[in-house]
């Protein structure tokens, strides 16, 4: 099951390779003939529709229902897990980026929830102020001067950039699914994993919809979080009137002045 997923996988992302070698390879901010024209927009623009039908239709109904047959304390528990086994991902990326105090406290967290949290069902690590970062293969490569590329709304995932999609692969493989034999076990924890998507996810999604234009709304905080994080969560001047839909300040760059606000996102 886990090849097949993995085959599959690879199509998709050869095939969104091939559709991005067709348009022009710009970043967030980019401006050409005078205009700003994302690539891929028309595509992008259907797949986010799609993928806001599916929560419309598909995981908020899912999501009500489980919050009316489960506890709270169970859903917190589930929600708990599944932050749990993201975790090798986050801290391999922290490592791999240079960052080793974050690293630590990654994997210090991972650690600690997987052995005294019984396998991260409770939350000791945040008892003991081991705070969470958030962190992905497309941080890594932008961390290392690897340009963005062009924005993508993939289906059934959501934003996301070309720098961004061998992250995809770098998930499964480090995700324990891959690992498991029994093909309904696989069907289970996916299945399950939908679910606490959508329930986690719920509030963010709503913020979106109810946005004077949600695909741009999207656009922008996905890609100043992105750059957010390859920062190291340093917040410059430019980005910040950037969010505000003001100009950039005379005499500076997208990658302008930087504010001293050197804090570490706890998501």
């Amino acid at each position: 099951m886990a090849r097949w997923r993995w085959l599959l996988g690879g199509i998709f992302t050869s095939s969104v390779l091939v559709l991005s070698g067709c348009a022009t390879v710009d970043g967030p901010g980019s401006d050409a003939s005078g205009t700003s024209r994302p690539p891929l927009q028309t595509l992008n623009h259907a797949m986010f529709h799609v993928n806001m039908g599916l929560y419309d239709y598909v995981l908020e109904p899912v999501s009500t229902g489980y919050r009316a047959v489960t506890p709270g304390f169970v859903r917190e528990g589930v929600s708990n897990v599944f932050s749990n086994v993201g975790m090798p991902y986050i801290f391999i990326n922290d490592f791999l980026q240079g960052r080793v105090q974050q690293g630590m406290e990654d994997m210090s967290r991972f650690l600690v929830n997987s052995i005294f949290g019984v396998g991260g069902l409770i939350d000791v690590a945040d008892k003991l102020d081991l705070p969470m970062h958030d962190n992905s293969l497309g941080v890594t490569l932008g961390v290392w001067g690897v340009p963005q590329g062009p924005y993508l709304v993939l289906p059934f995932y959501g934003p996301s950039s070309l720098r961004s999609l061998p992250g995809l692969a770098m998930v499964i493989f480090t995700g324990p699914a891959y690992y498991i034999t029994s093909t309904p076990a696989q069907y289970a924890l996916s299945g399950m994993g939908v679910i606490n998507t959508g329930y986690v996810d719920g509030p963010k999604i709503r913020m979106v919809q109810e946005a004077v234009d949600p695909y741009q709304f999207m656009r922008n905080a996905w890609e100043q979080h992105e750059q957010y994080l390859i920062n190291g969560g340093v917040v410059s001047k430019s980005q910040l009137l950037e969010g505000l839909s003001l100009p950039p300040p005379a005499g500076t760059t997208p990658a302008g002045n930087e504010s001293s606000a050197n804090t570490k996102g706890k998501h």
